[in-house]
């Protein structure tokens, strides 16, 4: 049975190898996105325009939108780049908006859409437990994994809810963003020796949308090749 998926962050990394991956199998793409022109090449079945900035403009769009659906995967979320000594309030919040504020809204409208069966996914990210540079991501991740736990006794036992925490993950904009030189060492302290993949994220999120997660909610799963062991 064909089933249909709202996504953020659908339009790179790893929003963009789940959203390939369904769309593979037959099932429908609904992408979130601050413009239309973003989803032009993505071949997606439908957009949900809202800026995750705007956490209030978010609610008002998931409001209108209709659709049931098997599944919402939030993958969009922003980084600062520096710690809280640099940061202003407004940056701080900034990425707390689209990181945090933005999926929390999102999901608050979802409730008469999600499909009983269905999931709703956050990726996380490893700085939520072992902290790291940028202050306000760590906080924001953090959040989203409080928030994890609390949404899915709310939404139990019709619908799932949980998380994956990548470790560094080659094919996205954060990586792409660092030096190779920079990123050479990290990988020789990864206990595997080397960084994760989009795709290999896309198959486990696959999985867990079908049978083989059908008993795990409230759940964050590690996905960073032993880099945090907790």
């Amino acid at each position: 049975m064909t089933k249909t998926h709202l996504i953020s962050g659908a339009t790179s990394g790893i929003g963009q190898a789940i959203a390939q991956r369904l769309q593979a199998k037959g099932d429908r793409i609904v992408a979130m996105v601050r413009d239309a022109a973003q989803a032009k090449d993505l071949g997606v079945d439908g957009l949900v325009v809202c800026d995750f900035a705007a956490p209030e403009g978010v609610r008002e769009a998931v409001a209108k939108f209709e659709e049931p659906i098997h599944s919402f995967i939030n993958c969009a979320a922003t980084t600062l780049g520096k710690a809280v000594f640099t940061s202003s309030a407004a940056e701080v919040a900034h990425v707390l908006n689209v990181n945090l504020i933005s999926p929390m809204m999102v999901c608050a409208e979802l409730k008469k859409n999600v499909q009983a069966g269905g999931a709703i996914l956050l990726v996380s990210s490893q700085s939520a437990y072992r902290g790291g540079f940028d202050d306000a991501y760590n906080v924001s991740k953090g959040g989203i994994n409080t928030f994890i736990k609390a949404l899915a006794i709310k939404m139990a036992p019709a619908v799932r809810v949980f998380g994956i925490a990548p470790g560094i993950t080659l094919a996205t904009r954060m990586t792409r963003e660092r030096k190779a030189d920079d990123l050479a060492p990290i990988r020789e302290q990864i206990p595997l020796k080397r960084f994760g993949d989009v795709n290999e994220l896309a198959e486990l999120v696959d999985s867990l949308l079908g049978p083989a997660g059908a008993y795990i909610t409230g759940a964050v799963i590690d996905v960073n090749g032993g880099n945090y062991l907790r």
